[in-house]
């Protein structure tokens, strides 16, 4: 078991940003709506090309779990990657992240993964190195793991989002931020901000606990 240079916090709130920046774009590009996702405690990515990672935020213990289909090795049992967990975060992984990798091989269905990491919100620790777990997959978080500013302006690109929008991303991620998990309320003049899609936004949103006003 090895040490991972991740922030737990500063990672979670890369997903907190990522999450909302793409359910304020998500209108203009309702296909894309798979790309990030929320499904209570844990945050899911799809890039379309063959990688796709969960990572759960419990109270207590994170766990990361990616799935490069080019790289899988589907004889090998995703619980190896967690060899040196304890069984608390084992069992966390059983019951959320790797439901979300699940693979149907030879009418067996299993969770498929190539690379995890897990541990509190102290200190990450995985089986392989940072550089493997990016080789194998871990490189679909790479915007998370940016400070917010830079973040942003990868978001923005990718996007191609406008100054109102980048502006309503920073308003809901600090409001975010400091909710201690209660609903968010969105302002008529904020969903204003909105373009195309607005239900496909509101969807996106929803799954971040931020609702439209009645």
């Amino acid at each position: 078991m090895v040490g991972i240079d991740i922030n737990p916090k500063q990672l979670y709130e890369g997903c907190i940003e990522a999450a909302i920046a793409h359910a304020v774009a998500v209108g203009m590009y309702p296909e894309l709506n798979y790309e990030h996702s929320w499904d209570g405690i844990n945050y899911c990515m799809n890039d379309s090309q063959g990688c796709r990672a969960t990572i759960t935020f419990h109270n207590e213990y994170i766990v990361a779990v990616f799935q490069d289909i080019h790289k899988a090795d589907w004889n090998k049992d995703a619980l190896s990657f967690f060899s040196e967990a304890p069984q608390k975060i084992i069992q966390l992984a059983k019951d959320e992240a790797l439901q979300y990798v699940l693979e149907d091989v030879e009418g067996n269905v299993k969770p498929i993964i190539t690379a995890a990491f897990w541990g509190t919100w102290e200190q990450l620790n995985s089986t392989q190195s940072l550089a493997d777990i990016i080789e194998n997959g871990g490189y679909i978080i790479h915007s998370q793991l940016l400070p917010y500013h830079d973040a942003i302006d990868e978001w923005r690109d990718y996007y191609n989002l406008d100054a109102g929008q980048i502006a309503l991303i920073q308003k809901i991620f600090d409001q975010k931020m400091n909710s201690n998990g209660d609903p968010l309320v969105l302002q008529d003049d904020e969903l204003k901000l909105l373009h195309g899609d607005i239900e496909e936004c509101l969807v996106s949103l929803g799954e971040l606990n931020i609702f439209r006003t009645n």
